[in-house]
């Protein structure tokens, strides 16, 4: 890679090949070498881009480091008024050990094979048909 590479601090694009202990191994043109990532990467970041192909930016400095990954499909953002907004056709979280929806007077958390629901008032709608199956209800 010394040869194809000048470090005057300039970016080129690469494509990350796989995870080693000591960085990760990436291609730039035909050439592979095994880089640090700059603090400011996420490396999980970095492991979504080895799963999807994603490319990611080099900065050609001594030694060239990971500074970055391009984006290629749309994400989830917050806008300044702190609100997230999408229109999506289906919507799923898998936490290995819980979730917690909250506002400032109610919550629903979700713990194992638990569910919690905290509130005022709790409401169940349906217009037509609902079921509750249950072995046991306890109301205090």
């Amino acid at each position: 890679m010394k040869a194809l590479l000048e470090f005057d601090g300039s970016m080129r694009l690469a494509t990350v090949v796989a995870a080693e202990s000591s960085g990760w191994r990436v291609r730039l043109g035909t050439q592979e070498q095994v880089l640090s990532l700059d603090a400011s990467v996420d490396p999980a970041l970095v492991r979504e881009a080895l799963e999807s192909g994603a490319r990611v930016l080099v900065e050609l400095c001594a030694p060239p480091v990971v500074v970055g990954v391009v984006q290629t499909s749309r994400a989830l953002r917050v806008n300044r008024q702190g609100r997230v907004e999408a229109q999506v056709e289906t919507f799923e979280i898998h936490a290995l050990q819980g979730a917690t929806v909250k506002t400032s007077g109610a919550f629903m958390q979700v713990k194992g094979s638990e569910v919690e629901l905290y509130g005022t008032r709790i409401l169940t709608r349906a217009r037509e048909v609902a079921k509750i199956l249950a072995r046991m209800i306890n109301l205090n």
